[in-house]
Formats: structure tokens, sequence, C-alpha cells
């Protein structure tokens, strides 16, 4: 490395994994602003194949079934609560206060507000997506495949049928990718406060958006084209504003229950066992849907893509760009963290970092494609970003690197893209699409079964299985061996019953009832029913093949 300081002149012929042989940032076709015809045809594609997903109904788990109670509660004048959830701390409000809105304005009741919502996700995924590619992918034929696989995609169609907030996070995720890049591109102010303003959404989507502050912070000050005074700055201006929202909404969550971002409990699963859970998800994101329960295999592949694709990055930043001041890879390599490309591994290994440090000391459900899916646009970026610079690996391995990436990068595209399409028409078969899933023809059929007539007028209902009897039932979790995924106990029992023998001699008490559903899910930090059978008095009230009531007493 040569003894003077880095100079503009050299950032200027830097030329690392993005831009042109001569340009070694702006790249593609980014002058022009229109979108092409193509472009809007993937997107109405996409949201044909979304709507087709769903027309058997959308897919709602556990949280999905929350945001429509929260959405209904708005709806009906009654504030951020459900049933579960009361008043609510444990999620940010905008997709059930979007999904209440469109509920509003149309005839669309909240279910069907959600499948509007996440056609225009889709479409939004897509145009915006696009935009990104075309401005870090150096080749026109990658980002035509990308943008494809990004909206006809087996993960973009399984999410399109899903009600979750995960696919519109990762739009949130997209445009502030763009902001951040338009940003350092113009060096206009107003850009980077769009890119503080998109935190503030993403922060009324998911609480885990706060990490977009810290490696926004952090790539600002990788910039070596600007002083580190300027860099600085930049960085101190992009934090400040964004978190005034979300410290505003924290401290709103401090007031009502004590917590910042609601109850949360230590996390039974340690960070290895983690770290092998991400990389089954980065195996899988390869073909999303396919074999999910080879979790060995996907592990595996993640591993090899991952290796294989740090390699061939390594030669590239090892072959030395002509007349260059950095003779080093490492220095090549900081300097290319900080350039628009060097962004996406930011955001994703970042989010990918910071997820296995949230899952390994909170409980959260187990790391998988969804709540890892924030860092899947940035991922396929980026490989597409590597395939298209394989040629500058030196002699002719470096002919040979890029044929192989190119074969590989269509081969996956036409699976991926297969794969998406088989599943839409799946879904719309009636395909449950995964256990609890609370919309399948199961579930319909447990909340119409004859059993539920028989609760008593005025009994607190319990079940372990709460989220499947909504709106029929609203009903609350049955006794809690620890809390979800965590090693900590938790003393519902006891104060259920606690309060069941102080209730015994109490006329006009509340009285108990359990609704046991034998059905998948099962959860394992409930007790189960034969163990509840032993600690409480549970007098059968009626019963079918899959459901049965009890009323629940105090124990003799």
């Amino acid at each position: 490395m040569s003894s003077r300081s880095t100079s503009p002149s050299d950032l200027a012929r830097l030329s690392l994994l993005e831009g042109s042989r001569h340009d070694p940032d702006p790249v593609g076709d980014v002058k022009t602003r229109s979108l092409p015809g193509w472009v809007f045809a993937v997107a109405l594609a996409s949201a044909a194949l979304v709507l087709v997903a769903n027309l058997s109904g959308i897919a709602a788990g556990d949280d999905g079934v929350g945001y429509r109670a929260i959405a209904d509660s708005i709806l009906a004048g009654e504030g951020l609560r459900y049933f579960l959830e009361d008043p609510l701390t444990v999620w940010p409000p905008l997709w059930p206060a979007l999904m209440a809105l469109v509920a509003r304005v149309t005839p669309l009741d909240t279910l069907g507000a959600a499948v509007l919502l996440n056609v225009a996700t889709v479409i939004s995924v897509v145009l915006i997506g696009h935009g990104l590619l075309r401005r870090v992918v150096p080749d026109r034929r990658l980002v035509v495949i990308g943008t494809v696989v990004m909206g006809l995609g087996a993960s973009t169609i399984g999410f399109g049928h899903l009600l979750m907030t995960d696919l519109a996070f990762a739009v949130v995720v997209l445009v502030w990718l763009r902001t951040m890049i338009r940003f350092r591109d113009s060096d206009d102010t107003r850009w980077l406060l769009a890119a503080s303003a998109t935190v503030w959404l993403g922060f009324g989507l998911r609480y885990v958006a706060i990490y977009l502050l810290g490696l926004g912070g952090l790539w600002l000050l990788l910039d070596l084209r600007r002083s580190f005074g300027q860099r600085l700055r930049n960085g101190i201006t992009y934090g400040l504003v964004g978190m005034v929202v979300p410290i505003g909404w924290m401290l709103r969550n401090r007031s009502i229950d004590g917590t910042f971002t609601g109850e949360r409990m230590p996390s039974a699963r340690g960070p290895v066992d983690n770290a092998f859970d991400i990389l089954g998800a980065m195996g899988r994101w390869l073909l999303p849907g396919v074999a999910d329960t080879a979790k060995y295999f996907w592990a595996a592949v993640g591993g090899i893509v991952l290796v294989v694709a740090a390699c061939a990055g390594w030669r590239i930043l090892r072959s030395r760009p002509p007349r260059t001041g950095f003779d080093s890879p490492v220095r090549r390599f900081v300097a290319w963290s900080g350039s628009a490309s060097g962004l996406l591994a930011v955001q994703a290994f970042g989010y990918l970092a910071y997820m296995l440090y949230v899952r390994s000391t909170t409980a959260l459900n187990q790391l998988e494609l969804r709540l890892l899916n924030p860092a899947y646009f940035s991922l396929l970026a980026l490989a597409l970003v590597l395939v298209a610079n394989l040629h500058r690996i030196p002699g002719r391995a470096g002919r040979s690197w890029e044929r192989l990436g190119r074969a590989v990068v269509w081969v996956w595209a036409v699976a991926n893209v297969a794969v998406g399409v088989y599943a839409a028409f799946n879904f719309a078969a009636g395909d449950a699409f995964f256990d609890g899933n609370y919309e399948s023809d199961t579930f319909v059929d447990v909340r119409a079964d004859p059993v539920l007539d028989s609760i008593p007028v005025g009994c607190e209902v319990l079940s372990n299985l709460p989220n499947a009897l909504y709106p029929t039932v609203q009903a609350r979790w049955s006794p809690r061996r620890t809390g979800l995924e965590s090693n900590r106990p938790v003393d519902d029992l006891d104060e259920l019953r606690a309060r069941l023998r102080e209730d015994a001699g109490t006329p006009g008490s509340t009285p108990v009832c359990l609704v046991w559903i034998d059905e998948e899910p099962t959860y394992g930090h409930l007790f189960a029913l034969d163990e509840l059978s032993e600690e409480l008095e549970l007098e059968p009230l009626a019963s079918s093949d899959v459901v049965e009531l009890y009323r629940v007493t105090a124990p003799s």
C-alpha cells in the first residue's frame, strides 16, 4: 500500500464488485428514470399470481390472527388491542391500521384488506426492486432475471399468500436501500432524511427496523469519498432523525406496561443452533418451499454457497484495478463496503448477525425464511452483482467462473419461478401451506363445530389454540409451562388454581371453560391435557372428533 493518503482520484479508479471497467460505482441504466414496460408486466403478473394464490383465502397463523383481530378492534372503535394483548405493546400498529383503513374505504373485510395490501406489496417489490437491481448490477440480462424472480419467485408468491408483515417490511428495506444509495449518488440531504423516515415506516411494521439505524450509520462512515467530518455529520443526522418515532413509541409502551417493546422472555435456543438455522434459511432461499424439512441438507447447501461466493468475491478483490492506490484486498474490501453494492452486504449480513444475537437472547420463533426475509432481496441482488463481475478474475479461471455463474443463475431463476407459479395454483386449490394456518379448511371446520355452541354463557374460555377460534370465540391461552421458545417458567397454572379456589365460594364469579383442539400445531410450552387433568378438575361438557369442551374448577 502506498504511503500517500487515499485521494478522490484513487476512489474514482477503484473498481471492485460493482460498476463498469471504467466507472466504479454508477452501473446499468442509472440515468433513465422511467421504467420499461416489461417491468410493469412482471408487476401485474406478480399481482395476478398473488390473487390466484388467495382465491381460497389468505393464510393466517398466530400472528396473522392477531393482526386481523387488532384491525377489527380498530374498525370497531376499540383501539389498539385484541383478545391476547390488551392494550397492544408487543407489536407495532401500522399493518393492522392499514388493514382497518382499507376495510373502512372498501367493501372488503379485514381479511380481504390484507389480500389487497399483499397485492400492492408485491407490485412494490417488482418496481422498487428493479430500480435497485438496475443501480447495482452491471448486466442488463441479470437485471431482468433478478426482477422476474423478485416478482414471480417462490418467496414472493409464498409471502403474498400470508397475512404477515414480512414482505411489507422487505419492501421498506428496499426503499431504505434506494434512498441511502440516492443520497450517496447525489449528496442531497433530502435523501438522507428520507432514509431516516423510512426507518419510521419500518418500525411501524416491525420493531426490528431499529437495526437500520446502526447499519445505516456504519455504512455512512464507510464512504471513504468524503472526509471523516462529513461522514460523522451525516451519520449523526441520519441517526437522530431516525430515532424520533421509535423512541416516541417505545416511551408510549413503557408508560403502559413498563416495557419498551412488549413482554419478552429469554431464549431457550443458543447461538450455535441459531447459526445453523440461518445457514438452513440461506440454503432454502435458493428454492423456497421445496423440501422444507430437509434441514441438514439446506444448511449444507447454504454453507457451501456462502464459502464459494466468499472465495469468488475474494478473487475479484485480489485482481488489482489499474492505476489504483489500493494494493491491499482488505482496504479494497473496506472501500467497497461503503459503496452502493457494499450496502447490500452491510444490510443483509448485518441483519443476519443482529438476528443471531436477538434470537439467542430473546424468545422468538425459530429463525427461518419468514424472520430472515429482510435479508433475502439484498442477498439476491448481491449474488447477481457477484456473477456480473466474475469476469474480473484473471485468466481462463475468470471465464470459467463466469460461464458457471451465469448457468447457475439461469437454472436457479427458472426453477424458482416454476415453484412460485406452482405454489400459487396449489394454494388456490386449498393447500394449507403450513400447520397452524387458521384459515385452512381444517380450522374453518373447527370454528363451525357444534361443540362451541355448548360453551356456557359468560364463561371465560381458555384454549391450547386460542387463535384457531377467532372470531367465533375469543379465548386466552391455556396454562403455559414456560414462555414460547423460552426456558423461563411461568406461573399460569398456579395463578389459575389459586383464582379458582378463591372463586369457589364467591357467588357471581366468572366460570372458566377449556376448549381443547386436537389438531396441529402442538405447542410444547403449554401443559398437556392429561397434565391439566391432574392439576385441575375438568368436567366434560361436550366433545367431537377434534374439539373437547370442559368446565374448569379447583381441585377438591
